[in-house]
């Protein structure tokens, strides 16, 4: 069957898409032909969509529902398109297809570009060709380092424009089979004349709003002279000025997908068209979803992103998730090309944002209909796409597979007598596990999660180091947030704590947050913090305390006891990250970082192995703070049992790996108004994936600390010696986290925004398995 459905939509894909050129070619009626499309595409996709309803539960609706444009049906690809360019769906094979890139004007193809020269790859794009090199006249292909020690190859072709794609062709570039990656601007006229039968493409795009990338390059090419469509008479127009002239700025994207030139227009039919090319045959990126996107295109291309060279140039250009929690001050309201891009000082600039519903955007936006309607739907096709990438993969590194490999180390490690005990607890549901009895004091001190907020409670977030906690303060504080931690005290800001009484300040000229003169990160200054009033019931009876949004700190169970009363309470909120990627991030991080006060000199010379094969004191941190158990005390299951109750009961949970989604859910739980304008850039700056990060700016040694207080670092393998003996080492804190997925998908019930929605992740499937 799968067979036959591939021959029918080749058939049907060249019969509707020469119907349409030939109908529109003789003055047929394109309405009637626009209307037999979409009204194709839609009974495709409705009995699709009625199908899957009647076969699976609602738990698969949303991923099934979106896969469903992947099934076979009337088509309008291309004839080129249908046979010289491998489908989606179908699993990568460098030995049999080459790769192309379209590189869209400002939308990160630099980035791409710099990334694959950095990791050796062989490409074809304009520098190949350069007469200084001496190649551009060649009658052969020819392969050449540019640039001596560089260790990066290119090709003596220019892929960018037609004339040099003609030249590519009369040379046999692609039967050649001597390049990884083809860039060009031109993917129609490529895709015609790179390619056959035998050797096939495969193709790749990176994506930007339209009006974000038209606004971008209006802006560089007023000033950069170095480009060949570079615009002089720009110079002094403004935005609305520019925007009234006709210019290639305008749908973009459809016209070099159709092949269209600009003096033509773009109607319809050519979007359905564009649509249907990059539905079957693009592999999309979003340049707001950088990182992720790179993994995939990583993938695809069969680049190993985890050898020694791959991390090292992910690491260059800021795209490792491990360095989330790097970020940057907020420099007013200027559109800064995306943090990828920052290497490339060329091809970046900064350069005036307008919002949508402003003059400026909306005459953009008016020009680009086309554009946009496609941009929409290559969003869509972004998140459909990730099951089919994720599904090349031969390992696959889904949290759900993760987790039940630790339970297998984990049975396999532990007594057997706990072993089973464990097994019988990890089948219960949150909530329904026996009675335990958290610690009084604790329990009186901190509101329920499903509690009314009370005037008199004071969050309270836990910061769990190395787990994405600097971020989020320095969100809040960007959005104008009054934190006490550890910075009210810096004697930089002029000994702040010798101020008489408490005061509330903000210590940065270009930030607008605040910050208690305290020091609440250590037990110390917590009881000092007491002493001096802070919180406590002094929060409403002294008129002079400072307002505090929230508290900050790793020291849970001393300031719980300390600070809060049975009426004067926290309200609790945490970041987790997997047990072994936190305790490995902090190794790498004290093996350099000397300010800390547990920098250990003599890890500076082990190795991650050598470090990892017995217990160095930092093993379970999280059950051991959570129930105060000093360091190598024996912890037991009951232990255990009183830290799950603890966050189940008491905490609102986000999670490192899902940092977007839990900054949404920590903005409702602090009554955060995400439609103000300021706080919505500083969510898109902080908590979209690959945005607001600076990752290109900890990839230095560390010398001394920085502003953002995190580093790139290698990866421990999954089933490594190291991996395996940290699994061993902090067994309970891995239970523990493993309890806190499951809480964090609970949880979802608690915020009315989410109702419906479910995260398309195998962990959660792994919930609904143990609780059916």
């Amino acid at each position: 069957m799968a067979g036959s459905g591939r021959s029918y939509r080749s058939v049907a894909s060249a019969s509707t898409y020469d119907t349409a050129r030939s109908t529109a070619a003789n003055g047929g009626d394109a309405k009637k032909l626009l209307g037999a499309l979409v009204f194709s595409f839609a009974l495709v996709n409705l009995f699709d969509v009625g199908s899957f309803l009647s076969t699976n539960g609602p738990a698969e609706g949303r991923r099934s529902l979106l896969s469903t444009l992947y099934l076979a049906g009337s088509s309008t690809l291309m004839p080129w398109a249908e046979h010289y360019v491998v489908d989606v769906t179908d699993r990568p094979n460098p030995e049999k297809e080459t790769a192309l890139f379209w590189h869209i004007p400002k939308s990160g193809g630099t980035t791409a570009k710099r990334l694959y020269q950095c990791m050796g790859r062989t490409l074809a794009h304009r520098v190949g060709a350069d007469p200084r090199f001496g190649h551009d006249k060649a009658k052969e292909i020819v392969v050449f380092e540019p640039h001596a020690g560089k260790d990066w190859k290119v090709v003596n072709v220019d892929t960018t424009i037609k004339k040099g794609i003609l030249r590519a062709k009369e040379l046999g570039l692609v039967q050649s089979r001597t390049t990884d990656l083809i860039f060009t601007m031109e993917p129609n006229f490529a895709g015609q004349n790179l390619y056959d039968e035998e050797n096939k493409g495969r193709f790749l795009g990176l994506f930007r709003h339209p009006v974000e990338r038209a606004l971008s390059m209006f802006y560089y090419l007023q000033t950069a002279t170095w480009e060949r469509t570079y615009s002089p008479e720009w110079a002094d127009m403004s935005v609305m000025e520019w925007a009234s002239q006709d210019h290639f700025e305008t749908d973009y994207m459809v016209h070099k997908l159709v092949g269209k030139s600009f003096g033509d227009e773009v109607d319809e039919t050519d979007l359905i068209i564009a649509k249907e090319l990059v539905r079957q045959r693009f592999i999309v990126g979003l340049i707001s979803e950088m990182n992720e996107s790179i993994r995939r295109f990583n993938i695809v291309l069969g680049v190993d992103e985890n050898s020694a060279r791959g991390h090292s140039c992910m690491e260059e250009y800021g795209l490792l998730d491990e360095t989330v929690e790097a970020e940057s001050e907020k420099e007013g309201d200027v559109d800064e090309e995306t943090q990828t891009m920052a290497k490339d000082k060329k091809n970046s600039h900064k350069h005036p944002k307008f919002e949508e519903g402003s003059e400026e955007f909306e005459a953009i936006a008016d020009r680009n209909k086309m554009d946009i309607l496609l941009y929409k739907y290559v969003e869509t096709l972004f998140e459909a796409q990730k099951d089919i990438v994720d599904s090349f993969q031969q390992a696959s590194d889904d949290l759900a597979a993760e987790m039940e490999s630790v339970e297998a180390e984990l049975n396999d490690s532990l007594p057997q007598v706990d072993a089973e005990v464990a097994a019988e607890m990890a089948l219960l549901p949150p909530g329904s596990a026996m009675p335990v009895d958290i610690p009084p004091k604790i329990d009186m001190h901190l509101a329920n999660v499903g509690d009314e907020p009370q005037n008199h409670d004071t969050p309270f977030f836990w910061h769990v180091p190395k787990s994405g906690g600097t971020t989020l303060q320095r969100l809040y504080w960007c959005m104008g947030s009054t934190v006490a931690n550890e910075v009210g005290a810096n004697p930089k800001f002029g000994n702040p704590t010798k101020r008489r009484g408490l005061v509330s300040f903000n210590p940065w000229d270009s930030n607008p947050g605040k910050v208690i003169n305290v020091d609440v990160s250590t037990k110390d200054g917590i009881l000092e913090a007491k002493n001096r009033g802070f919180l406590g019931n002094n929060v409403v009876k002294d008129p002079d305390h400072p307002h505090v949004d929230f508290v900050s700190t790793p020291e849970f169970q001393f300031a719980a006891g300390m600070l809060f009363t049975p009426f004067y309470k926290a309200r609790m909120f945490a970041l987790f990250r997997h047990p072994v990627e936190r305790a490995v991030s902090k190794f790498f991080y004290l093996q350099k970082a000397t300010w800390e006060p547990t920098y250990n000199p003599k890890w500076a010379k082990m190795s991650v192995d050598e470090w990892a094969s017995h217990n160095r004191g930092e093993d379970n941190w999280m059950i051991r703070n959570l129930v105060d158990i000093a360091p190598l005390k024996p912890i037991t299951d009951a232990d255990v049992e009183i830290a799950k109750e603890i966050i189940r009961t008491k905490f609102v949970v986000g999670l490192m790996e899902r940092m977007e989604k839990s900054i949404h859910r920590f903005n409702y739980f602090l009554g955060i108004d995400e439609s103000d304008p300021v706080n919505a850039q500083c969510i898109e700056d902080y908590a979209s994936t690959g945005n607001g990060t600076n990752d290109n700016k900890n990839t230095k040694k560390i010398v001394k600390k920085n502003n953002w207080n995190s580093y790139a670092h290698p990866k421990v393998e999954r089933g490594s010696k190291a991996w395996n003996s940290l699994i061993r080492l902090n067994s309970y804190d891995v239970q523990l986290y493993m309890f806190i997925v499951e809480t964090f998908h609970a949880q979802t019930a608690l915020f009315p925004y989410e109702q419906g929605i479910e995260e398309e992740s195998k962990d959660n499937e792994r919930i609904q398995k143990r609780s059916s």
